[in-house]
């Protein structure tokens, strides 16, 4: 029997992929803790994950990391600089010195990491513990030569040098920080082609029983249903909902759109509902198409499930997670924010089709499956004790 420790970002986008991990070593007998720079007890514990070895006090990330907050510090490109300069470096400090506690008290046998989490590899070599990466992004498989904003930030960040200044020789791609045990990657060739070396493509992290998500499921019909989520940080974008419900107006579907705290602020077409927050999982298992932002772990998700994609990129590596949809045939990018209404049905009408776009979506979901998905990391995760 072996002690994982799996360390984390709070969001849900960067915890949800570790939850089937967790479950399957917990169900094969292995202990099993998890640690996160604030509280997380509660949507562990209704996953079944009750071990959290964090300060169970912590705050919760403030309110400027999510809604309307959020949706203008990152249409402000020096504020996201500095945001991604804070969230990455100048929070090692601190989380050295709690996580380094944590792991003295419970002394895991493996750190299993979100590879954003800097603080991780500089404790694994002061603590002696080894560590492997699990990413919650495709960042370690994107390839060299594609630029970005992103990208052009984190140069400029030199996290090598902050990392060696710590004793740590690091390797980086885009915002991850490889391990030299291996990192996983949710993801299979057929989206994001061959993997690097040191990078294990084990198709989609889904939760092996309840992930214990409150949040609502679509309402049954005959119509085929498509469905909007922005994720949980980035979600206000009244003119993004609001030229996709002008869209859905002129469309024989259902449509079901997680708004967040925009919930009740648009009127709502014939046969739309809106509700906050949606139980994503059950909503993809009968959705026909997925309007997303193109954030790793949404898009991951919907994929497992075949469901072929209309993604808005917003910021960070949501546009080299479009640009991988888009390669391989998947879905098509559009921007919200300038489309017009007709634009968006015209997309949405064809990727309600039985076309290119759903057969590519089909045979990614099919990889998936086959990958091994929670099962592989834990697998991953074992042999790098």
């Amino acid at each position: 029997m072996a002690r994982i420790l799996f360390s984390v970002l709070a969001e849900k986008g960067h915890l949800h992929p570790f939850i089937g991990p967790a479950q399957e070593l917990q169900a094969r007998g292995h202990e099993v803790a998890f640690y996160a720079p604030c509280d997380v007890t509660s949507p562990l514990g209704r996953a079944g994950l009750t071990r959290f070895l964090g300060d169970a006090a912590a705050a919760p990330p403030p309110d400027r990391n999510r809604g309307p907050a959020f949706a203008a510090l990152v249409r402000d490109p020096p504020r996201l600089r500095r945001w991604i300069r804070e969230l990455l470096l100048d929070t090692i400090p601190a989380e050295v010195d709690r996580l380094g506690a944590s792991i003295a008290r419970w002394r895991p046998d493996v750190i299993a990491a979100d590879p954003m989490a800097y603080a991780v590899p500089i404790v694994s070599a002061r603590a002696g513990v080894p560590w492997i990466g699990l990413s919650t992004s495709l960042n370690p498989v994107v390839p060299e030569d594609w630029d970005s904003e992103l990208a052009e930030t984190l140069r400029a960040l030199r996290r090598e040098d902050v990392l060696a200044r710590e004793g740590v020789a690091a390797r980086f791609r885009v915002a991850d920080c490889l391990a030299e045990r291996g990192t996983v990657v949710y993801s299979t060739p057929e989206l994001v082609g061959a993997p690097p070396p040191g990078i294990v493509l084990a198709g989609a992290s889904l939760p092996r029983g309840p992930r214990g998500d409150r949040g609502q499921g679509a309402e049954a019909g005959e119509l085929p249903l498509v469905y909007m989520s922005l994720g949980s940080q980035i979600y206000h974008q009244p003119r993004m909902f609001e030229v996709v419900l002008g869209a859905l107006a002129e469309l024989p579907v259902r449509g079901l759109l997680a708004l967040g705290d925009l919930d009740g602020a648009f009127p709502l077409p014939a046969r739309v509902r809106s509700v906050p927050y949606a139980a994503q999982l059950d909503v993809l298992r009968e959705a026909a198409v997925f309007v997303t932002h193109g954030g790793a772990n949404s898009l991951m998700e919907g994929l497992a499930f075949g469901v072929p994609l209309l993604v808005s990129p917003i910021c960070n590596d949501q546009f080299h997670n479009a640009r991988f949809v888009q390669r391989a045939g998947a879905g098509v990018v559009l921007d919200l924010d300038r489309a017009r209404p007709r634009e968006v049905r015209d997309c949405l009408e064809r990727l309600l089709a039985n076309g290119l776009e759903r057969r590519a979506a089909r045979r990614i979901g099919a990889s998936y499956r086959k990958a091994g998905g929670a099962a592989l990391a834990a697998d991953v995760v074992l042999a790098a004790r």
